[in-house]
């Protein structure tokens, strides 16, 4: 295939650019070899990761015992009612990968919730693909808060996926009130409570779609994702599958 004089021009501009500042890990800063790197992270600290390699609760994503022959279910979710259909999450919520993600909530520039969107396309694009989903939508994020931070995580990775799945993003979808409490510091039985009636759907949006994907950055208890799942479901969703960068460990 010919390429155009822009092409040639872009290709010989991104290597004099590569020349004159290598590209480094986003972690570590050191200098990525190319074709040795996946999203920006090299490959040491992709394997100081603590990435999903064990079986999970398929309903929230909590690590659970391997019992071969069953199908996982933690015993938090044979008691509890969460509205979401699924869990999935990258990695679990501890070591580097929870640095990472404290970083990203104040990353103006968004590029850890780049290379995290792009990490989750590589590791779990093919599932993503096979649920056929119809909508993207991110957990919200109170306008004074995303002021202040200067960046809004779940909406910055739902935008990434949406690109990279072919799949809409709605990141006004949902709404959260100013005034809405942190879950920080709660009891499970208080984040279940603090978040209840606090998500609606925008005045002007309908949603007509039967599979959403719902984002965020942390899963602790589901609580925000059940409220979230439930709103969305008044409103026509047949599944809301959850899908997170770090699950919280024993919750």
């Amino acid at each position: 295939m010919l390429k155009t004089g822009a092409a040639w021009l872009g290709q010989i501009g991104n290597g004099v650019r590569d020349l004159l500042f290598p590209p480094s890990c986003i972690v570590c800063h050191c200098e990525l070899v190319e074709g040795a790197a996946l999203c920006s992270i090299c490959a040491d600290c992709l394997r100081a990761l603590s990435l999903v390699e064990w079986p999970v609760c398929q309903r929230c994503a909590a690590r659970v015992p391997e019992l071969p022959g069953t199908v996982p279910c933690c015993s938090r979710c044979q008691r509890d009612k969460l509205a979401f259909d699924r869990g999935l999450a990258l990695g679990s919520y501890d070591g580097l990968l929870r640095d990472l993600v404290l970083r990203m909530k104040k990353d103006r520039s968004e590029l850890l919730a780049a290379a995290f969107g792009q990490l989750i396309q590589s590791r779990l694009g093919e599932a993503l693909t096979n649920l056929s989903l119809d909508a993207i939508v991110p957990i919200p994020m109170p306008l004074r808060r995303r002021l202040s931070r200067g960046t809004n995580p779940p909406a910055a990775l739902a935008e990434v996926l949406g690109r990279k799945l072919a799949v809409p993003t709605f990141p006004g979808l949902l709404t959260k009130p100013p005034n809405t409490s942190p879950q920080l510091g709660l009891s499970r039985a208080g984040r279940f409570q603090n978040i209840r009636g606090q998500i609606g759907i925008r005045a002007g949006y309908s949603l007509e779609t039967p599979h959403v994907l719902l984002v965020d950055d942390v899963l602790t208890t589901g609580a925000t994702c059940s409220e979230a799942a439930k709103v969305l479901k008044r409103q026509g969703a047949r599944e809301v599958t959850v899908l997170v960068v770090g699950r919280t460990p024993n919750h």
